[in-house]
């Protein structure tokens, strides 16, 4: 980008492939959310943070056959892409003199008390953005593509004007099925999520599995360490889709 060219984000994504973004403030704090993973902890220089999405095809979600190995290989590739895409955006964003930092879509992972962190929550942030609203099942649906959407984004120094936020509610008042339905009672009634269960019985990693058992590794090497670096390299595999194909929001 030429210096003196006006800066178009939205444009810039489109040209990636991205047609659903959002801006929030950093100023929107989430007061459930630790200080540890807050955005100007990340960036000093913090003021706003972009959200955008990418839509998971339906038939991913609901192949009538091998829809969990579909699932697993379409968001280990598009992981890849959203993750590139945000760091493209940093350096656009530096080229306007703006200094921004990625907010990677799936890993790192942190652990805290045994619960796992995102760096920056995408899904809570999301909300802040216009993307869509929060659903009992922990997960961020969007008015068009209900909860079969992955998400990215860029924390930047640069002042964007907040994006207008959904005010009506999504998720169905009276709809249970994605409590009623997961396999290990992960999500209660109030839409809390107990991502440890979720995590154990939504994915694999015969990888970490494996190196867990090295108890040598493991003298020299946290369990956190571990499993970013596997995971990062996708050697996992998705075994539970339950909650997304039991939305009425993804029908």
């Amino acid at each position: 980008m030429n210096i003196n060219e006006p800066i178009d984000i939205k444009k810039f994504l489109k040209k990636k492939g991205i047609n659903i973004v959002g801006y929030a403030s950093v100023k929107d704090s989430i007061p459930s959310i630790p200080e540890d993973f807050t955005p100007s902890k990340l960036l000093k220089q913090a003021k706003s943070i972009i959200c955008y999405a990418v839509p998971i095809p339906k038939g991913v979600i609901f192949a009538n056959s091998h829809d969990t190995l579909i699932y697993w290989r379409y968001c280990s590739m598009m992981y890849r892409s959203i993750d590139a895409i945000a760091n493209s955006l940093c350096l656009y964003l530096e080229d306007d003199g703006c200094l921004s930092t990625p907010i990677y879509s799936c890993y790192p992972w942190k652990i805290i008390d045994r619960k796992f962190w995102g760096l920056i929550s995408l899904v809570y942030w999301g909300e802040k953005a216009g993307l869509g609203k929060l659903t009992r099942s922990g997960l961020l649906g969007h008015p068009s593509y209900g909860t079969r959407i992955l998400l990215g984004g860029v924390i930047t120094s640069k002042p964007l004007e907040p994006s207008k936020l959904i005010q009506t509610e999504i998720c169905p008042s009276d709809c249970v099925e994605c409590i009623n339905v997961c396999p290990v009672k992960a999500i209660d009634k109030t839409g809390k999520v107990n991502h440890n269960l979720c995590i154990r019985k939504a994915n694999t990693n015969p990888l970490m599995i494996h190196l867990l058992k090295d108890k040598e590794l493991r003298k020299t090497m946290d369990f956190e360490t571990i499993m970013n670096t596997v995971g990062i390299e996708d050697h996992s595999s998705y075994l539970c889709l339950e909650c997304l194909k039991t939305c009425p929001l993804n029908l």
